[in-house]
């Protein structure tokens, strides 16, 4: 890298500092090390810098306020915080408060060295200004527990897209917390103290969907009394939340194309477009992308909502977040409780098909069960995984049949699907399979099928 990189090391730990300093001048850069937030402050205000690394937790003023303060003064240099709390609230409002990137204690000198390189690359390409911050939310719903790699992505983003305007497609399994990253990205954007508004799409008839989503005029329909306002005009100002959106139906589909590209509705029984002003999230546990091959989905919806996509993955692949998980669920209400080394063990090695959601509502029947505050293994009733895949075919083969008889019906099964695929034709049939002509003769003897289906041949 130049030698002309200024870097602002900012880091209360003297040995850290002192090490962090010494390992970053080794390669190249011209490092500043300072050690509170009112001298990292001070610097960026006068200096000028390439990229800082900034320690979110420092005497006289935290990381959040020097970061918020220095973009309240229109200093944009690329940073990236560094902290060993575990709370993605904090990661969060970093990320929306502009933070380039994230990085856990204790600190791995070549990731921190490989991040540096793109912050300072980043920062050259692009200098524009960014968006006054707006101050985060305290509401609780915005929490989301974990500091798996994984879920640490999604702080990231969720902090990113915050600060903009952009339409959000959330997805993930059932249970993964779809609806607390709506929250959150909400509750972090500068429409916090417009409505949140939130459409189930899977639990509304279709019939009735249209009208809960756009309104309805007076007479529009039997039974419609009275004018309606639907959910795109109640959101307005705010945030609207689509879940389960590849439910939707065809006919929803070009209509919500046309609300999502334009920003206008029109009322049932009314063809006057009316304007609204909202951000459009959008959450779905389907393949959306399968939908489209299928020709469920609309494609051009699909791109659309897909503006910024925010996976999240199952618990199952983040199975190290579930201790922080329980202790969270377990310290929720009046009554705190404990959990033995001997029940962890047991949450933390179940698959969990249900996610966070059959999490919470397991330990939420083991603390019912309990007789103390503490959980041990006889209060955890776990319920049978369910098959994400259906069985293949060699598990649903009945063994109580015997041998030759399940022999017998795969054969008869293969040669059967051989003949339908060549139409009829046995060389044809024989080739597919792999097997002379002969055999498949007496093999459609030995198994009586017929003639009729292959005649022509």
């Amino acid at each position: 890298m130049p030698a002309e990189d200024r870097i602002l090391l900012a880091e209360d730990e003297r040995i850290a500092r002192v090490s962090l300093a010494e390992l970053l001048e080794s390669q190249g850069y011209r490092v500043v090390a300072v050690e509170d937030g009112a001298a990292t402050l001070s610097q960026l205000l006068n200096g000028n810098f390439d990229a800082v690394l900034l320690d979110l937790r420092m005497p006289e003023m935290d990381g959040l306020t020097v970061l918020r303060k220095s973009r309240e003064a229109g200093i944009h240099v690329p940073v990236i915080v560094m902290t060993a709390v575990d709370d993605s609230a904090t990661v969060i409002e970093a990320m929306r408060l502009g933070a380039y990137d994230y990085i856990s204690k204790p600190i791995d000198f070549d990731q921190i060295s490989a991040q540096l390189e793109r912050a300072i690359s980043h920062g050259r390409l692009s200098r524009s200004s960014e968006k006054h911050p707006q101050k985060a939310s305290s509401s609780p719903s915005s929490v989301i527990v974990g500091r798996s790699p994984a879920m640490q992505h999604v702080y990231k983003l969720i902090g990113q897209v915050a600060a903009s305007d952009s339409t959000v497609l959330i997805r993930g399994e059932s249970g993964t917390g779809k609806e607390l990253v709506v929250n959150a990205i909400h509750h972090n954007s500068m429409r916090a103290n417009g409505p949140l508004v939130k459409v189930n799409c899977a639990a509304i008839p279709e019939m009735l969907l249209e009208a809960e989503l756009f309104g309805h005029e007076k007479g529009a329909f039997t039974n419609a009394a009275s004018r309606r306002i639907g959910r795109f005009e109640h959101a307005n100002g705010g945030t609207l939340f689509l879940d389960e959106i590849g439910e939707l139906a065809p006919q929803l589909q070009s209509k919500l194309l046309r609300a999502v590209q334009e920003r206008t509705i029109e009322r049932l029984g009314s063809n006057i477009p009316i304007r609204v002003d909202l951000r459009l999230i959008a959450a779905t546990s389907r393949n959306l992308e399968q939908a489209v091959a299928e020709g469920t989905f609309r494609e051009d919806l699909y791109y659309r909502l897909s503006v910024v996509v925010i996976e999240l993955p199952p618990l199952r692949e983040r199975r190290q977040d579930i201790p922080a998980l329980v202790e969270h669920f377990l310290h929720r209400g009046d009554r705190h409780f404990s959990i033995t080394p001997a029940a962890l063990n047991l949450l933390c090695e179940h698959d969990w098909p249900g996610n966070v959601r059959e999490l919470e509502n397991t330990l939420e029947r083991a603390m019912v069960l309990a007789r103390t505050n503490v959980i041990d293994v006889d209060h955890v009733q776990l319920r049978p995984a369910a098959r994400s895949t259906p069985l293949s075919w060699t598990e649903q083969i009945p063994l109580e049949n015997g041998w030759k008889t399940n022999i017998a019906a795969a054969e008869k099964a293969m040669i059967s699907r051989a003949l339908k695929a060549a139409e009829g034709n046995k060389s044809k049939a024989a080739a597919l399979l792999g097997i002379h002509r002969r055999l498949l003769y007496e093999k459609m003897r030995e198994h009586k099928i017929a003639e009729a289906q292959n005649s022509l041949h």
